[in-house]
């Protein structure tokens, strides 16, 4: 029993912390469309959007975690770094390669 709450209780967090977030997608159209969008110069190639936000304080002293997200209607990067013990999600324009928001 105790289990299920705990686990009933990370699925409410979750559906919470997703309601309050962009729609990020991993899907294979989003992919398509960036790597169109990347061939036409549209966007900032991904490796050189994450050195520029890493060369950043206070991004700079923060390990990057990986496994970035990309919005193809806002045309936005989640990129996830770690701060000490938390995970700090940076919203980058994949155009312009400027940082437009961050939570926390």
């Amino acid at each position: 029993m105790g289990m299920f709450r705990i686990l009933t209780i990370t699925l409410a967090s979750a559906s919470l912390l997703a309601a309050g977030t962009p729609a990020f997608a991993r899907g294979d159209r989003d992919q398509d469309n960036l790597r169109e969008a990347a061939a036409q110069g549209q966007v900032i190639p991904l490796n050189r959007l994450i050195a520029d936000v890493k060369s950043r304080p206070p991004y700079s002293g923060m390990t990057y975690l990986g496994g970035p997200q990309f919005d193809a209607d806002r045309m936005l990067y989640a990129l996830k770094f770690m701060d000490g013990a938390q995970v700090v999600v940076v919203y980058v324009d994949a155009r312009t390669g400027r940082i437009v928001g961050r939570k926390p």
